[in-house]
């Protein structure tokens, strides 16, 4: 029996079987003619993808230690912690119980959600960690439809003391309990991608420290700075920490001006008109604008003292750029070299400037430049005695790494640092054989002797309290000076996570030789910080301190008295502290020689981070006069007045309580009356007597805390892995799962699918180490559907990820109906290097069944076909890109790659691809951007892949373009073994096949503009007016075949005439370089981004009629 061959089926037939008699041709043939006219009709646009502008890149997180995870569990938290981190765990929880009860005071609100509390040990540790990570960046193209799961998930690490560690468990605590008071009538706790508060950083981190711990010396000075240099004239301008500082200032205005009970019921009506302005109008009765204007007065006036001193003079070495910080400096011994570091978004350099010849040089670099929470520890310096080497310490693969740099040889020699967690600052001893370092190990701040030689260390001081900025004394090798927030001179080295730290920070001296458990503390005056204490050549020390509210400059002598007499003589030592600088600026860091008096030091000025310089003996000591208190000193002597009496009287309640429960002295009943008479019908408890008493004695001291207890910590418990849902999408999409190419149809049309319905779902471990990601899509002709799989696994060193991805649809021509089923299988293995660069390798197998429907006898006898394919896909990706709002970055991405296709069980099917694409972000003022894309590929083998250029991603050109997407007088070499094709894009004026070949390059260059959100003076309620975009951009590029686009190769170089046996070949004399340019609006409608573009192509010199693109997705 013979049955009918299908139309299509002849036409491959004739073109690529010479022997129809052979049944495995036949196979093979079929399969080919299902697959092209599969791949026209259904085939993914997911190849847009691939050399389209839509790539992947993202950020990474390089893991070098596993760690095993365990937990507290508290009523209203729980607390995890690795095996190194159970003290700071103690710590924290402790913490945590009475700041949370503190704060839902404050805002008069119960947590409903529980929080978690995951504790690191150091910034290093904190940066290995998965949470938070997108490496499946479900907003990368399409934006609408996501709902979010609220999380209370917190990320703590210990950074240089404790009380920094404090301020992060508040800040966090009060923002979980803000976000919960806007978003918990939310459904299920999930917040719509359309719902989302447009909540500024001033507005909603700046509240959260106001009401986590209010204010402090660096908050003063970033806030004096930006109010009188006029850098805060416009909140809603400013970025990151700026924008935190000013909002911690307003709230504490509002608070001060109107009280802070008004600010519960703010957040309230934020929540219930989803406008900032509106929230604080109806409470305040005044506009946001207004209250702005009443800010700014309130702090001028606050400030009306300020000198503007230091001014700019011939001491001034350098000023750094806008998002630069200076973190240390250091100066010579001999007074020949300063040091500095540069903290420049993360990219930080060491700096030696010549004080002879005038000039700066880096002789050190670490670390990526990307926006990330950086360690403004590191790299920490110090001189060697000898004024030759510079000594530094920095962080390297979670481990720390000591260079020694002789400027003399230009060289550089390093060993590793063991034992500590951090380094904080080190000093030389005068003969430089060791180290005293104020060093962090298992959450606690500590002094300790390093031998350099030997590589040991001798622990000096093992507690609670925070000792800071060790140096030797004098040029003595035995006596060490350091700054500490300790309340007791003897050494316990216990440990205690519970004991009591002091308030403020006081100078100490200690005899490493003694070996005693005493230390000698320098007093002067109360409630003055005093710190980097460094002896000068005149036996007096220098420090800088907090006295009048700005910390300045002081050169001090000590001397001792005697304290009491017992068995012996007991000496009281104490600072005699002269002011030498009168600054209304904060000095940040100094550094002085002691062999020359010479001092370095930095700050915080005019919006800029100063490095200065001078010399102590040219110093002047500041006359009383010239001495200005600020307001926020009075505030804090205030405070801390009020603290020490408070104190003072609950250790006076507590012994007094104690006494009356010391029954061995007299019985407890006796405290309370005898000869009452007994009421029977009124019966007055024990208990309820001894509340009364209770009340009676402590009259009006109620609030004052006498449980001398220390918390009773849970049972802790392992973490074992559990899973839960992190994000649900339901949304309107106009591509396919699958990340492919399509199969060259033979010079057919580039196919363009039309409206889908896709849900996904993600699944999440605690700590985002696992995923799971699962998704199907249904077509809107219901013909087709897929199903995607996705299970990533980001713990080690290697991020591996496996998918799996099926397709099914149904296809015709002519006479038959077929029904396709696609099965693919990819397996990644991606290697970071850096949180910004990483190596990426994928092997794919893809697997192809296609089943004639039998509608007649010749399909009913039709054998099924089948193919399979492997192929290997190797990246280079980098990527420091910021993002600023929706669809605007800073920064720089790039991808090169490489693939390699082929066809098992075939001769000659190799294909191999090379591509390109290079991103750059220019920020020109705030949100306003320069966006520049060039990308090229290029295909070669027995096999090659055919490159559509012109057009957009994900074009909706079939609503608005009559004469179609796709350019069909263009045409295609039919001498070319193509296998596959794929759309080149973005390159706007033309429709898809423009230009074609094997290769193609194209540079893309828009400028950015949110013009509404640029020139608001309050923030927008409204997503499409926040997001709303005016887009300027140009576009040219070109495709080709052949070494080069000149070379004569390409298809499109000709043009064939055909009239009966005559045929006439012309040359076109069509340039292979086209251009484009125009116009356009971007806007978020519903949550999804929305492109509009109108553009005008340039060919052969002349301007082509307008095209209109309309596409759902971000720009490149």
């Amino acid at each position: 029996m013979f049955r009918k061959i299908s139309k299509l089926e002849q036409i491959l037939l004739i073109k690529d079987n010479p022997n129809p008699g052979k049944d495995i041709i036949m196979r093979h043939t079929r399969f080919l003619i299902i697959t092209v006219l599969a791949c026209f009709y259904f085939i993914n646009a997911g190849a847009q993808f691939y050399n389209g502008h839509q790539m992947t890149f993202g950020k990474n997180r390089v893991q070098y230690y596993d760690y095993y995870w365990s937990y507290y569990r508290f009523d209203d938290f729980d607390c995890y912690f690795n095996e190194y981190g159970r003290d700071l765990a103690d710590f924290a929880s402790d913490y945590a119980i009475k700041k949370i009860e503190e704060i839902e005071d404050f805002f008069d609100y119960s947590l409903e959600k529980r929080l978690i509390f995951i504790i690191h040990k150091k910034n290093a540790e904190f940066k290995q960690s998965n949470i938070n990570l997108v490496t499946f960046d479900e907003e990368s193209y399409n934006t609408g439809g996501y709902s979010r799961l609220i999380t209370h998930k917190i990320m703590l690490y210990y950074e240089n003391d404790h009380i920094e560690f404090q301020k992060q468990i508040a800040s966090a605590i009060a923002e979980a309990i803000i976000n919960e008071m806007l978003y918990n009538a939310e459904v299920k706790n999930r917040i719509p991608s359309s719902s989302v508060i447009n909540m500024p950083d001033w507005y909603l981190k700046g509240l959260a420290n106001y009401v986590a711990w209010g204010w402090d010396d660096e908050v003063e000075n970033r806030v004096k700075d930006g109010i009188m240099s006029g850098e805060y004239r416009n909140i809603n301008h400013l970025e990151y920490e700026n924008a935190v500082f000013a909002g911690q200032s307003f709230w504490r205005f509002l608070g001060k001006e109107y009280g802070d009970i008004l600010i519960p019921n703010i957040i309230y009506l934020t929540k219930v008109y989803k406008k900032i302005d509106d929230g604080i109008m109806y409470v305040v009765g005044k506009k946001l604008k207004e209250l702005l204007v009443e800010w700014q007065a309130f702090y001028r006036n606050e400030y009306s003292n300020n000198k503007n001193l230091p001014g700019e003079d011939g001491n001034e070495l350098r000023r750094s750029k806008k998002e630069q910080i200076y973190q240390q400096v250091k100066i010579s011994p001999d007074g020949a070299y300063i040091s500095y570091v540069t903290n420049d978004l993360g990219r930080k350099k060491i700096w030696l400037y010549n004080q002879t010849t005038g000039k700066h040089k880096v002789i050190f670099r670490a670390e990526p430049k990307y926006n990330y929470v950086s360690d403004k520890t590191y790299p920490v310096m110090a001189w060697h005695p000898s004024g030759r080497i510079l000594t530094f310490i920095n962080e390297e693969k979670a481990g720390l790494v000591m260079y020694f740099y002789r400027d003399e040889e230009k060289s550089t020699e390093k060993r590793n640092l063991l034992y500590f967690d951090k380094i904080l600052d080190f000093s030389y001893s005068p003969e430089g054989s060791s180290l005293v370092l104020s060093a962090v190990k298992d959450g606690l701040t500590d002094i300790y002797i390093h031998t350099i030689a030997s590589g040991t260390n001798e622990q000096i001081t093992r507690d609670i309290a925070d000792d800071l900025n060790p140096s030797f004394l004098n040029n003595s090798p035995t006596e060490i000076i350091f700054s500490s927030n300790r309340l007791s001179d003897t050494l316990t080295n216990s440990g205690d996570p519970f004991e009591k730290r002091g308030m403020t920070f006081d100078l100490f001296t200690y005899d490493i030789t003694g070996k005693t458990n005493l230390l000698t503390r320098l007093t002067e005056g109360r409630y003055t910080d005093r710190f980097s204490p460094a002896g000068s050549i005149r036996n007096n020390i220098s420090y800088i301190g907090n006295a009048d509210g700005v910390i300045n400059r002081y050169v001090a002598s000590f001397d001792s008295t005697i304290a009491f007499i017992d068995t012996t003589t007991h000496y009281r030592y104490f600072l005699t502290s002269t002011p030498v600088s009168a600054y209304d600026r904060n000095i940040l860091d100094q550094s002085v020689a002691n062999n020359t008096d010479d001092y370095g030091e930095i700050l915080f000025n005019k919006g800029r981070y100063t490095l200065r310089k001078g010399k102590l003996d040219n110093a002047k000591p500041v006359s009383q006069n010239d001495i200005t208190i600020s307001n926020f000193r009075k505030e804090r002597n205030l405070f801390f007045h009020k603290a020490d009496s408070v104190e003072q009287l609950r250790q006076w309640l507590v012994a007094e309580d104690k006494r009356r429960r010391d029954t061995l002295t007299k019985p407890y009943y006796e405290y309370f009356i005898k000869d009452e008479p007994i009421d029977i019908r009124h019966y007055i408890f024990e208990k309820e007597k001894q509340n009364y008493y209770e009340q009676l004695w402590r009259k009006d001291y109620m609030n004052i805390d006498l449980d001398t207890g220390k918390l009773v910590m849970p049972q802790m418990r392992i973490y074992e892995t559990s899973f839960y849902n992190n994000y649900i999408a339901n949304q309107i999409d106009f591509t396919f799962l699958n990340n492919s190419y399509q199969i060259y149809s033979d010079g057919a049309s580039y196919y363009n699918p039309g409206m889908n319905i896709l849900s996904r779902f993600g699944i999440i471990d605690l700590f985002e180490d696992y995923r799971i990601t699962g998704g199907f899509r249904f077509a809107g002709n219901f013909d087709s559907n897929e199903y995607l799989l996705s299970v990533e696994n980001l713990k080690g060193k290697f991020d591996k990820q496996l998918i799996f991805y099926r397709q099914a649809y149904k296809s015709s021509s002519g006479d038959s109906l077929v029904k396709s089923h696609t099965h693919n299988v990819y397996l990644t293995l991606s290697k970071p290097f850096t949180p910004v660069f990483a190596l990426k390798g994928t092997l794919a197998y893809r697997y192809d069944r296609h089943v004639f429907v039998p509608t007649d006898i010749a399909t009913l006898m039709s054998n099924n076909l089948s193919r399979h394919w492997v192929s290997f896909k190797g990246e280079i990706i980098y990527d420091n890109t910021r993002k600023r709002i929706v669809n605007i970055y800073y920064g720089t991405r790039f991808k090169i790659f490489g693939e390699y296709y082929k066809k098992l069980a075939a001769g000659k099917s190799d294909m191999v691809v090379l591509g390109i694409d290079f991103r750059k972000y220019t920020k020109i003022h705030r949100e306003l951007i320069w966006a520049n894309r060039f990308a090229a590929s290029t295909s070669y083998g027995p096999t090659k892949l055919l490159y559509y250029l012109g057009g957009v991603d994900n074009w909706m050109g079939y609503l608005f373009n009559p004469s179609g997407m796709f350019d069909k007088t263009i045409p295609v070499s039919p001498d070319v073994n193509y296998g596959f094709q794929t759309t080149a894009t973005n390159l706007r004026g033309f429709i898809q096949n423009a230009r074609n070949g094997t290769s193609f390059a194209l540079i893309n260059s828009e400028i950015r503009w949110p013009f509404i959100r640029y020139f608001a003076g309050h923030p927008l309620r409204s997503n499409f007016l926040n997001g709303l975009q005016i887009v300027g951009f140009g576009d040219i590029g070109t495709a080709w075949s052949g070494k080069y686009p000149w070379s004569g190769e390409n298809a499109y170089d000709t043009e064939i005439i055909k009239n009966g046996p005559v045929t006439v070949m012309l040359e076109s004399n069509r340039k292979p370089v086209i251009m484009g340019f125009g116009a356009g609006l971007r806007a978020q409608l519903a949550g999804y981004f929305v492109r509009a573009d109108w553009a005008w192509g340039i060919e052969d010199h002349y301007v082509l009629p307008k095209v209109f693109y309309l596409s759902f997705s971000l720009d490149f």
